[in-house]
């Protein structure tokens, strides 16, 4: 298996730039996610780690080797699409053998690799059957399995559980998060879905506009954002965000009157003067009833068993999400104000930049 990195790696189309200077790293045996909303880059940056896409300008290394104008065959990858593009008329392994087969890899040695691979991926009891008798979960491993028995350097994953249906979706993250264990296989997921970006990763790349906004372990993304767009998409439901001023500050933090309510807010250092304007971020998890705080009236309540997820309205009309754990209790209409610890609060200025 091998690393990747890539050094100030850019895309055009034209006069239109959609990856823009981008340099980051997946460590050999390492499983990266690129992560972000439709249209910021990810699918195309993956595309050129592959060499399905030229390079505009910068440098790709896998393995420590500069594959930036090599072709796709020679880069030692192998990519499962959206699609499992598998052959209606072809068995299981056929499927997954069909490379091999082009290849002129000796009939034994490809059934060995094709048994293995069904082996790892729970399907040797499939081989003999067509996909069509195969549910969308089996056949996504399918396509997975063509991918090992070429025994790639890297394995490229472009949104491969998207037309699974939500309970395949959980179980097939739990599959590949036991593959990528199992095989100790360098993998690059790309993913709208911060959801599966947070379950999979090892180091999450966070993307925009085609820049990359922040990247490092889930939890150190979802504890520590550098920004509003990374502390709103990492996170599920999502941050909460309130526009506020400070009205006093002082060596232990501020105070801000946001919503018609007034916070109190813990900041370490570059505490803001009274006067600036900010925006307040605060987690659902953070967001708590309380004497004093943010005045709203709930909504309405998702029930999830054990825990609720109560959408609550300000006078201001800022939407705030805040979550239960044990009552029962409807809220439903109900005015009351919402507060938080001073040390879960997060600031950012207007564009978007976080205090620290």
């Amino acid at each position: 298996m091998a690393g990747v990195k890539l050094t100030n790696v850019r895309k055009s189309f034209g006069a239109h730039d959609v990856i823009k200077d981008v340099s980051l790293e997946v460590p050999k045996g390492e499983f990266g996610v690129f992560v972000g909303p439709s249209g910021c880059g990810k699918s195309t940056l993956l595309r050129m780690i592959a060499g399905l896409e030229d390079t505009s300008g910068g440098r790709i290394e896998i393995g420590g080797r500069d594959v930036t104008h090599v072709e796709p065959a020679k880069r030692g990858v192998a990519m499962v699409f959206q699609s499992y593009a598998l052959y209606p008329h072809l068995s299981v392994a056929e499927n997954m053998g069909f490379s091999l087969s082009l290849a002129r890899v000796p009939k034994q040695q490809r059934e060995e690799k094709v048994r293995e691979a069904a082996r790892i991926l729970q399907l040797t009891d499939h081989l003999d059957k067509k996909p069509s008798a195969l549910s969308g979960g089996q056949r996504q491993r399918v396509a997975i399995g063509r991918a090992i028995v070429r025994e790639p350097e890297v394995f490229l994953f472009d949104e491969p559980l998207s037309n699974l249906d939500a309970e395949l979706r959980v179980q097939m993250r739990l599959e590949l998060t036991r593959l990528h264990r199992q095989i100790g296989a360098t993998m690059i997921y790309v993913t709208h879905d911060q959801v599966e970006a947070m379950t999979l990763a090892d180091d999450i790349f966070v993307l925009k506009g085609g820049h990359v906004m922040q990247a490092g372990r889930p939890l150190s993304l979802y504890d520590d954002p550098a920004n509003r767009f990374v502390a709103g998409f990492i996170g599920s439901p999502a941050m909460n965000f309130v526009e506020a001023r400070v009205t006093a500050s002082d060596a232990q933090g501020f105070t801000a009157r946001a919503a018609e309510g007034e916070l109190r807010v813990a900041m370490t250092r570059d505490t803001p003067a009274p006067g600036t304007d900010l925006v307040l971020g605060i987690r659902p998890e953070h967001l708590q009833p309380a004497e004093q705080g943010l005045p709203v009236t709930v909504e309405m309540a998702e029930e999830l068993g054990g825990n609720s997820y109560v959408h609550a309205r300000s006078a201001t009309g800022a939407d705030l999400v805040f979550e239960r754990r044990g009552s029962r209790d409807r809220l439903d209409g109900q005015r009351l104000h919402l507060g938080a610890d001073p040390q879960t609060i997060y600031a950012f200025t207007p564009d978007g930049q976080r205090l620290r």
